[in-house]
């Protein structure tokens, strides 16, 4: 009876990753993919340098008396995710990532005052119509407007990169209860959006998805970006 349970918790487990991708591929439908700007499709305009703004990923913790918030996780993770976009970006795509603004920016009496907390909010009102729609921004519809030159990105950088994400984290009792009974499992989703740092167009729109655990995610989370960012052109290299 020992060796009759033990084959059945081992065929579980050998089949836990199989069905958590069946799983999340419902789930997730449509099919992720990602969304190029015409003039980034014809290499008009070129993305050689971008600035990361701060990235908004949340993350929960899934138990069998329903889930629960993690904010140190979130806020640990939405670091992790930012910096492996620029590490994805320079490795694959040639394209350097400059510092991100601190502070506002200061315009004078005349013009208003602008701060990455602006621009994160116009972006997350955006966001909506964008995933409604995703292919228009292969017809160049979306943008934010001009406005954004009110950032004031230091070393002038020719795009902005905004973040959102969710994730979900499962209970040891929970994932079992998934893969026995069904149910969504471990996972993590980001929509990127990448705008042009002059025009404000919506250069490039992609939304990654994994399986798993996404506070340990490391491997996972980076292949996820290289095939979210794999339609990017790469710049030049520098001579």
């Amino acid at each position: 009876m020992r060796l009759i349970n033990s084959v059945v918790v081992f065929r579980v487990r050998a089949l836990l990753p199989v069905l958590a991708t069946m799983l999340l591929v419902g789930f997730t439908s449509p099919i992720r993919a990602q969304f190029l700007h015409p003039k980034i499709q014809s290499k008009e305009i070129k993305i050689r340098t971008v600035v990361v703004l701060p990235a908004k990923v949340g993350v929960v913790r899934d138990s069998m008396k329903g889930p629960e918030g993690m904010a140190a996780e979130s806020d640990e993770l939405s670091t992790r995710v930012e910096k492996m976009i620029a590490e994805v970006l320079l490795k694959q795509k040639n394209v350097t990532t400059l510092a991100s603004p601190t502070a506002p920016s200061d315009q004078g009496n005349s013009q208003p005052n602008y701060n990455v907390a602006d621009f994160q909010t116009k972006f997350d009102d955006l966001l909506p119509k964008i995933m409604k729609k995703r292919s228009d921004v292969k017809k160049g519809r979306f943008t934010m407007g001009d406005e954004v030159l009110n950032l004031n990105l230091e070393g002038s950088p020719d795009a902005i990169v905004f973040v959102r994400g969710a994730g979900k984290k499962l209970t040891g009792g929970k994932t079992a209860f998934t893969v026995l009974v069904g149910g969504v499992p471990a996972y993590l989703k980001l929509q990127i959006g990448i705008v042009d740092a002059r025009s404000g167009d919506v250069l490039l729109y992609t939304d990654p998805v994994f399986a798993g655990d996404p506070t340990t995610a490391v491997d996972r989370l980076r292949k996820a970006l290289e095939k979210g960012l794999k339609k990017l052109p790469a710049a030049d290299k520098a001579l």
